[in-house]
């Protein structure tokens, strides 16, 4: 697939937040145990910034940091090779906005490791990117261009467990969280044990 056909389907820097948030609630009402967790969220990464990621078990994952300056992503999918990627983020770093260089050197998104690399700036009207024609059918790719209905499908084998699609769909859409919908994700988890997950995701609650 052609990369600007890519980028242009890509939604909102509001619209991935909402999104990448969303999965993070999601997996953290139907697995309460974090190391089974595929996604997560931490709106208190660092000062002014937040972090979301994906991670599969098997060394495929994604980070995208929400900053000041708009939103970058790095994924990596150990089955799919970019030439201009295989040196990692730092041999790229000339193509990449100065607003964005400090995301290239952070550790912890292991920049050695890196199929594409998206950005989209506040103050410029669409994504640019490196490598995202690689991973264009990719699973977390699929999250950011289906949003709820791709998560549901995706949830219900993965877990293995049925889900209400329209409870899914109001996470998704943000609405605040309350004890009602929580049990009908998931009826044996407390509310109370919730509270650490929803206050590192940031989510909203009524």
């Amino acid at each position: 697939m052609d990369t600007r056909t890519v980028l242009s389907q890509l939604p909102s820097i509001e619209q991935c937040q909402h999104y990448f948030r969303a999965a993070a609630m999601l997996d953290a009402i139907i697995m309460p145990e974090w190391e089974y967790r595929y996604y997560s969220y931490n709106a208190h990464w660092d000062s002014g910034e937040e972090m979301a990621s994906m991670r599969d078990g098997e060394g495929d994952h994604y980070f995208a940091l929400f900053t000041g300056s708009g939103l970058m992503i790095k994924a990596f999918e150990g089955g799919i090779t970019h030439p201009t990627m295989q040196q990692g983020m730092q041999s790229v770093s000339e193509q990449v906005p100065e607003t964005m260089q400090a995301f290239l050197s952070e550790p912890a998104f292991i920049g050695e490791q890196v199929t594409c690399l998206l950005w989209h700036e506040h103050q410029e009207t669409g994504w640019r990117a490196i490598g995202a024609e690689a991973e264009a059918g990719s699973e977390w790719f699929r999250l950011l261009l289906e949003g709820a209905a791709y998560y549901h499908a995706w949830a219900e084998e993965y877990y293995e467990v049925e889900l209400d699609r329209t409870v899914i769909e109001r996470i998704f859409q943000q609405e605040p969280l309350t004890r009602e919908l929580v049990e009908q994700l998931n009826d044996e988890l407390e509310w109370d044990d919730l509270q650490e997950d929803i206050a590192e995701i940031a989510y909203p609650i009524a």
